[in-house]
């Protein structure tokens, strides 16, 4: 299976690093058995949208495929197929499923941000105490519907390859201080010519402050001035306002990517 999308092909930059991307002819599957709370290390791209009465399929595939799980324990299906086809996803709905849908940004230069954050110093996470702070703030900012108590061990787990993978000099880990204080973050990891942001956050109580701006534009610089990149790749949620901050930077709407998941514990988290 060719995988087309831009977004679904840069995923696989941490994939491939940290675990086993494998092609089964009508689906790829993704597998990180070590991290299996990551949803988006352990998941199935199909080359078809889903149809009606694939619910049972999917998961029983999703089951037999991802054999150190001893109970369900998440599903995550997305698939390549363009823009706007969503297929037939209601049974999945009703399965309590999440039908979510995802813009792909890309640019090739960036504009300086409308409102230029002054007192943010940007450097790269290095130390010990520097990936400490992250994982911290990473999970500071996790959307609630996600926390439960394996979130922890799971960002843990994540940023520990990141790290790996700035070691290997595929990337780096960024920080923006305020005062010392870490206040926002990202990841930009990089193959061939492209380079993919990773897991954008500002801490809650710092936002409409222009520290999301600085820090993309002020990293996506370092990117293309040392990383020899000459594409910058991120996804948003199609609806959330951080896309319109990228979009300010000079980023431009590329694709959008769909996905319907499911984790245990969601029912108690809405």
């Amino acid at each position: 299976m060719v995988i087309r999308s831009l977004g679904r092909r840069t995923d696989l930059i941490f994939a491939k690093f940290s675990g086993s991307v494998i092609d089964r002819g009508s689906y790829t599957l993704i597998q990180t058995p070590s991290n299996p709370g990551y949803h988006w290390g352990n998941y199935i791209v199909f080359d078809h949208a889903p149809q009606k009465g694939e619910l049972k399929k999917w998961t029983d595939l999703f089951d037999s495929e991802f054999g150190y799980y001893p109970e369900p324990h998440h599903y995550v299906f997305t698939w390549d197929t363009g823009d706007e086809n969503k297929g037939e996803y209601q049974e999945f709905l009703d399965a309590n499923f999440e039908l979510d849908s995802a813009t792909v940004l890309t640019a090739t230069k960036l504009n300086a941000p409308p409102h230029m954050n002054d007192q943010v110093q940007v450097r790269r996470i290095s130390s010990d105490k520097d990936w400490a702070d992250v994982i911290g703030l990473q999970t500071l900012c996790a959307d609630p519907k996600f926390v439960n108590d394996y979130y922890e061990q799971f960002k843990q787990r994540q940023m520990a390859s990141c790290r790996k993978m700035s070691e290997a000099g595929m990337g780096s880990w960024f920080g923006a201080f305020i005062d010392g204080k870490l206040v926002g973050d990202l990841g930009i990891f990089y193959e061939g010519n492209v380079g993919r942001y990773q897991s954008v956050g500002t801490h809650p109580d710092q936002r409409r402050q222009g520290i999301c701006g600085t820090l993309v534009y002020q990293t996506g610089l370092l990117a293309f001035e040392e990383f020899g990149v000459g594409h910058l790749v991120m996804e948003a949620d199609i609806d959330y306002h951080a896309a319109r901050i990228y979009e300010s930077l000079g980023f431009r709407r590329n694709e959008v990517n769909h996905a319907l998941s499911w984790w245990k514990g969601k029912e108690s988290n809405g």
